[in-house]
């Protein structure tokens, strides 16, 4: 039995909250979450926000994050907007200098913000 042509194929979104590509100039700056037993390793940096969901968001950045690891970020995504502060995200996935971030905490005033934000980038106003 032969295998379907390659182009007949689908491929399945397993995401929530699917992913938008931030328009270039977006940045974000972190510091990480650290318990009082780790208070002088503190890691603090910025880099570029390359795709961002209600879920979380995909990072460009020169600072060495690990999976596991817990930050808070701040997300600059145009220069019209808010910035957005998310209390708390997790480092899911690395590859090279790129990192898969998941929010785990986010107020419900920056949720809202994010929303507006994700609708305007999908649908430009004219």
């Amino acid at each position: 039995m032969s295998q379907p042509p390659s182009h007949n194929r689908r491929i399945i979104e397993l995401r929530k909250h699917p992913r938008i590509f931030t328009p270039s100039g977006a940045l974000f700056s972190l510091k990480r979450l650290t318990s009082p037993a780790q208070s002088e390793e503190h890691t603090e940096g910025e880099g570029t926000l390359i795709e961002l969901s209600l879920g979380g968001c995909r990072l460009l950045s020169d600072i060495p994050l690990e999976i596991g690891e817990r930050y808070n970020l701040i997300l600059q995504v145009t220069k019209k907007s808010c910035p957005i502060l998310v209390e708390a995200a997790v480092v899911r996935w690395t590859k090279d200098s790129t990192y898969g971030l998941k929010f785990t905490s986010l107020q419900s005033i920056h949720e809202s913000h994010l929303r507006e934000l994700l609708l305007d980038i999908r649908h430009p106003p004219f």
